[in-house]
């Protein structure tokens, strides 16, 4: 065969459906020897010679391919991952390293992963008080008379590649015992232990494969090739950055260093994973930069669809199905995925190198392409789309401007509520407190400056604390020690947290805000009860007393951390949503933001009565009162410790009025003239 079998003149590929009548055929035939597999193929098709001749010749490719097979490729011929979950017994893997042991500054923590060539340990880095993963030779490279040459060689490759995308190499320890690779240790999991939780949502799957498409653009720009790009390859975070992993084995895109031994034999391929090759590898051994767009259009088609576009337990089947059929849309097999996916995957999955993208940089256009159509699509309205186009057009200072605007909006709003529900109740108006609606900006900022100001000394707090501990673990090597263990847990949690649903934590975080608010509500009921009593104008107001200060002030810090911390939480998770692009499920988050307002209003509603409700003390009828407006002769009083209503007015002549020239709080007499069980009839 010469490889014109994946051209772009689609009749020399096998139909669809002549794959399903051939494909069962193919691992029996491929066990059989020449003559005998001929006559079993022309016996099962024998008015198809086309067919017939597309079969030997897959075959033919099939006998080659196997040949140059190693058992461990021979072993991934089905297309399952390599990489062991975190915590791998001994019994599924034999350790190469000693957990607990020593190897420079490197103490092992943990077996965090394994494959056909090396393992992965995590340690700590006793100098830079850091964590790192240490990787080693395993299995029968632990014997290879080229190995360490290999892995220095490999090691250099991946020292001279620095991007965000790909793991960093921080060192490589060389002795008697082992040689080392020291690396970054990215916290989370790989892309193929989350697709073993099902399909990766399309706007995480795409953004992940944007992120791997920029470390190809830098890598093959600086002349390496990875040559084993898939899912068990790329580390993805808790936060959604990806990072490739084992850029250490790639290939030179010009190789002017001498040529290994182990690979100088004909037809041998390089270190791969056959479901992840493109067809021209198989063929020839062929390696270039646009093998690796066809190992990501794999593990893109993969995340996306939860399978992958070629699969095949016997070898015979899968090879053939790589070189010799179509891959399926995408579209086809997760409904729903739009065109522009299924044409951005049919490009990178092409037969032919020349119909593939040609550079790394033009695949990545065209995922951005299609992440920002999906944004917008998931994000905005059709009606918002032209308005926001619209205002990008206009300049800063009007943007500013409208950003003022809304914030004197939202000012007024938070002060109105504010001076209505002190107001109100009291009868006040313009014409007695001399208060108009312009002051409401004015409320409304006053009485946020004390919540937000609770909410900076929070901030402030914290990152003192965290200062303190960094000394801390520096100076006390125990609880340095204690850290790292809750690192570990930590880092376990953080990978499980990572696998859980944004609308399921979104409901999770929904009922944690209702419990909380549940039991602030509960320990703070009295102030609740008193607070709605004013409202009313009934019941008792002895929570509003001075007496009751520290509980005000106590009622403020709480409610500003409550916001602070759901605040953060509910940020962090609309952010996350942003970047997967999950299916809409917005009403816990709807539900989350009504909360939201809620507290916020709770906690400024009452700002005034708490800490500006004073008035002048006065003596009515011997009755103690306070004066809270004026209005030529008249004077406005509250008297809380009368029937209902509290309010009433007099005259300033009236002799049974006495003045007393004393500011306090309007509720400081409640405590010592009303029973705490005073109910008003």
């Amino acid at each position: 065969m010469n490889g014109s079998i994946y051209k772009k003149d689609t009749s020399r590929l096998v139909s669809p459906q002549d794959w399903q009548r051939a494909k069962s055929l193919l691992p029996i035939a491929a066990g059989l020897e020449r003559k005998e597999r001929v006559r079993l193929i022309e016996s099962r098709f024998p008015e198809e010679p086309k067919l017939r001749t597309e079969l030997l010749s897959l075959l033919e490719v099939h006998d080659k391919v196997k040949g140059a097979l190693s058992s461990e490729q021979i072993t991934l011929i089905s297309g399952s991952q390599t990489t062991l979950p975190p915590t791998v017994p001994a019994s599924r893997a034999e350790q190469v390293m000693q957990v607990g042991a020593a190897y420079g500054p490197y103490h092992v923590v943990r077996l965090i992963g394994a494959g056909g060539m090396g393992q992965v340990y995590l340690a700590n880095d006793v100098r830079l008080e850091r964590r790192v993963a240490l990787k080693s030779l395993a299995g029968s490279w632990l014997n290879s008379p080229t190995a360490r040459q290999r892995l220095m060689r490999e090691a250099r490759t991946a020292a001279a590649l620095l991007h965000p995308n790909i793991v960093t190499l921080f060192d490589v320890v060389d002795n008697e015992q082992c040689l080392l690779m020291v690396m970054e240790y990215v916290e989370g999991r790989t892309a193929a232990a989350l697709l073993e939780d099902g399909r990766i949502p399309l706007g995480h799957a795409l953004r992940i494969t944007k992120q791997i498409c920029e470390s190809l653009i830098y890598a093959h720009d600086r002349g390496f090739i990875h040559c084993d790009l898939k899912p068990a390859n790329i580390q993805v975070t808790p936060e959604g950055i990806a990072k490739v992993l084992d850029f250490g084995l790639s290939r030179a895109k010009y190789d002017h260093y001498e040529i290994d031994p182990d690979l100088a034999k004909p037809g041998v391929l390089l270190i791969g994973t056959p479901p992840y090759m493109p067809p021209e590898r198989l063929l020839k051994g062929a390696v270039g930069a646009s093998g690796d767009i066809y190992s990501l259009g794999v593990t893109l088609f993969e995340m996306v669809t939860g399978r992958l576009p070629f699969e095949g337990r016997e070898s015979a089947t899968l090879i053939g199905a790589i070189i010799g059929t179509e891959a399926p849309a995408v579209s086809s097999l997760a409904p729903g995925v739009p065109s522009s996916v299924d044409q951005v995957a049919a490009r990178a999955l092409a037969k032919d190198p020349k119909e593939r993208y040609q550079t790394a940089s033009e695949f990545c256009r065209d995922l951005e392409d299609v992440l920002n159509a999906l944004d917008t699509k998931s994000i905005q309205s059709p009606v918002a789309t032209p308005i926001r186009k619209q205002l990008s057009a206009y300049p800063r200072t009007l943007l500013a401007l409208v950003s003022t605007l809304g914030t004197v909006v939202g000012l007024t709003f938070v002060g109105f509520i504010t001076s209505t529900m002190y107001g109100s109740p009291l009868g006040l108006s313009i014409s007695f407190e001399g208060e108009s609606p312009l002051w409401w900006p004015l409320w409304g900022l006053r009485s946020l400056i004390l919540p937000l100001g609770q909410i900076v000394v929070a901030i402030s707090i914290f990152a003192v604390a965290i200062q303190v501990w960094r000394i801390a673990l520096g100076i006390v090597g125990p609880l340095r020690r204690c850290y790292e263990r809750l690192l570990d847990a930590n880092g376990i949690l953080r990978s499980w947290a990572q696998t859980v649903p944004r609308r399921t934590l979104a409901g999770s975080l929904l009922i944690a805000h209702l419990l909380a608010l549940g039991v602030f509500w509960w320990k703070y009921r009295e102030l609740f009860e008193s607070f709605t009593n004013f409202l009313k104008s009934s019941g008792t107001l002895e929570s509003l007393d001075p007496n009751h200060a520290i509980d005000h002030r106590l009622y403020m810090r709480v409610f500003s951390l409550l916001l602070l911390g759901f605040g953060w939480g509910w940020y962090r998770l609309w952010k996350m949503k942003l970047r997967f692009l999950e299916p809409r499920s917005t009403t816990a988050f709807v539900a989350g933001a009504a909360l939201m307002v809620l507290s916020l209003l709770h906690m400024t509603a009452p700002y005034r009565l708490f800490f500006h409700s004073k008035g002048e003390r006065v003596f009515y009828q011997a009755q103690q009162c306070h004066a809270i407006g004026k209005r030529g002769n008249d004077l406005l009083l509250f008297c809380p410790t009368q029937d209902p209503p509290w309010s009433k007015l007099v005259n300033l002549t009236d002799p049974a009025l006495k003045h007393t020239g004393t500011r306090e709080s309007i509720f400081s007499a409640i405590t010592a003239n009303q029973p705490k069980s005073w109910k008003s009839p």
